[in-house]
């Protein structure tokens, strides 16, 4: 050897060993982890739903004053037909969709099924807002949407006040 030559250097990096044992450690966490992930979404997807429902009632209510008439928001179950959508009358499956008309006819929006199970019923198949912003013939009807999780998980609920107003309220699903 000259005095020039050196030793060849270390390789750098994890040994076979290591390398298993980390994928190991992940697998543990990722497996802890991941119900609590599911149910982070399923609570996401919760709310998103419940805010578009409260959108389109603020949007029906808003209409009706403007209009100075009444315009209804009604379940439906053909709101992605090629036809006319029109309103159903089952009050247990508003997370099939739901049209905003308004006294003529005419639809002026309209939502399409939940995604991911979620449920959605409330007390009657429409609810109409009279021109001063009142609902008619409704006092404390109430929205409620639970997740595919089923019964004693935690909902959510919006409840239209005689005036009117809607509100988020928390409930346990049944």
């Amino acid at each position: 050897m000259s005095g020039t030559e050196s030793l060849p250097e270390r390789q750098k990096g994890f040994t076979l060993i290591e390398l298993i044992i980390t994928i190991a450690v992940f697998i543990v966490v990722a497996s802890a982890a991941g119900p609590a992930i599911q149910r982070v979404m399923q609570d996401n997807r919760l709310v998103a739903d419940v805010n578009g429902l409260l959108g389109d009632l603020n949007f029906t209510r808003s209409e009706a004053i403007k209009r100075g008439a009444v315009v209804t928001i009604c379940q439906s179950s053909d709101v992605t037909s090629s036809v006319t959508p029109s309103c159903g009358n089952d009050k247990n499956a508003w997370h099939d969709g739901w049209l905003v008309k308004d006294a003529s006819g005419n639809v002026l929006r309209a939502h399409g099924p939940l995604r991911g199970g979620t449920t959605l019923s409330f007390s009657h198949s429409s609810l109409s807002y009279k021109g001063d912003g009142t609902s008619t013939g409704l006092a404390n009807g109430r929205f409620d949407f639970c997740s595919s999780a089923g019964a004693g998980s935690p909902g959510r609920s919006l409840v239209v006040g005689p005036t009117g107003r809607v509100r988020k309220a928390k409930i346990t699903c049944s």
